[in-house]
């Protein structure tokens, strides 16, 4: 039975707020969604493997979508560094890629295809195959990918369990985006009608100030963008994902440090509490957030009960950038999990406590 049906496909990093995120969601969250996690050494690891441990820990042992975090860089000799480096070598990476997959059963894996040869990419699929657990094509857009190659490519394996999953990494310029879309789904489309996609990108802010004192919230693109794309390929296997309310790794150097901040997500916007004027910490902004009309209609999950403690200056509620951050995500996945339904008045299902 194939695991690429119409659910949510949240992209996940190897980072403490999306493993703290998806550690503190319910199982049975977990199960509704199709991770799609982009592996890359955990922290300052010395061995790769402990990134294996954290997804088991956070994500757990369910069916998840493998690839590699091609955003992560460094030139550290540490051994957890060197091996990603060598997933990436397009020569003897993808033997390097099957031999990890073939290690988690869990692992559907992403077909490596950036600068890997035509027989390096017909291995993988036969690989793939042979695992019967589904396999899937991973466009980064903003990458050159040889379009008329992967076009043939899939056109050899229809028949096959596969997804086609178009990601356009972080962009705002959603016109653009939405007609680059909707040229690569016609090209694909017109090969088979029983194609599967999963359209995903990322929007969330690189910067605050327009956001003081609530003078306006950020708009989800990615939920945008997909909803007007479905106008036109909604009756088709056409599937919502995104980046769970984060971005790609940047290495800008550093800068002031941020204002404290909390970050409330709705189904489609986010709500930013913060004030430079008024020094809001971050006990105040959670506070500004239990005071919104929209706090009436919150999940009852972690997230939310981490600002609940904030605002009501509780131990253990969130007090810093990185805990705030993880308790965004963990709302997000659990809203995007669940768009078009309304919430359960009592929270999620499945093993959960609340925190408050």
């Amino acid at each position: 039975m194939t695991e690429f049906t119409k659910r949510y496909y949240p992209t996940v990093c190897i980072r403490r707020a999306e493993m703290k995120a998806m550690e503190k969601l319910p199982e049975s969250e977990k199960t509704r969604m199709l991770p799609i996690v982009l592996l890359a050494p955990w922290l300052n690891s010395i061995e790769f493997e402990n990134t294996f441990r954290i997804i088991e820990k956070s994500v757990g042992n369910g069916p998840i979508i493998i690839d590699l975090d091609r955003y992560f860089s460094s030139e550290s000799d540490l051994p957890s560094r060197k091996y990603f480096r060598e997933l990436l070598d397009h020569e003897t990476g993808p033997t390097q890629w099957m031999n990890l997959i073939a290690n988690h059963e869990n692992y559907i894996p992403c077909i490596q295809l950036l600068g890997v040869s035509q027989e390096n990419i017909l291995k993988q699929i036969e690989f793939a195959k042979s695992l019967k657990r589904g396999f899937v094509f991973r466009l980064e857009l903003h990458r050159y990918n040889d379009i008329d190659n992967i076009i043939q490519i899939v056109s050899g394996s229809l028949g096959q369990d596969f997804l086609i999953v178009l990601d356009y990494g972080y962009n705002k310029t959603y016109e653009i985006v939405e007609m680059n879309i909707s040229g690569l789904m016609d090209r694909f489309l017109s090969l088979s009608s029983d194609l599967k996609f999963v359209i995903s990108g990322s929007s969330f802010p690189n910067s605050f100030s327009d956001f003081d004192d609530f003078a306006e919230s950020a708009s989800i693109y990615s939920r945008m963008i997909y909803n007007n794309l479905a106008r036109k390929y909604g009756n088709y296997n056409f599937f919502y994902g995104d980046w769970a309310s984060t971005k790609p790794r940047t290495y800008d150097g550093g800068g002031s440090k941020p204002l404290p901040r909390i970050d409330f997500p709705t189904s489609s916007n986010w709500i930013i509490a913060r004030s430079k004027e008024n020094e809001w910490d971050f006990q105040m902004a959670a506070e500004m957030i239990t005071r919104l009309p929209e706090w009436r209609d919150r999940p009852m999950v972690w997230g939310s009960g981490m600002i609940e403690k904030a605002a009501k200056g509780l131990p253990g509620g969130i007090s810093t950038g990185p805990q705030a951050i993880a308790s965004r995500v963990n709302i997000h996945l659990y809203l995007q999990n669940h768009f078009g339904s309304p919430t359960p008045p009592t929270g999620p299902k499945g093993k959960w406590i609340d925190p408050i």
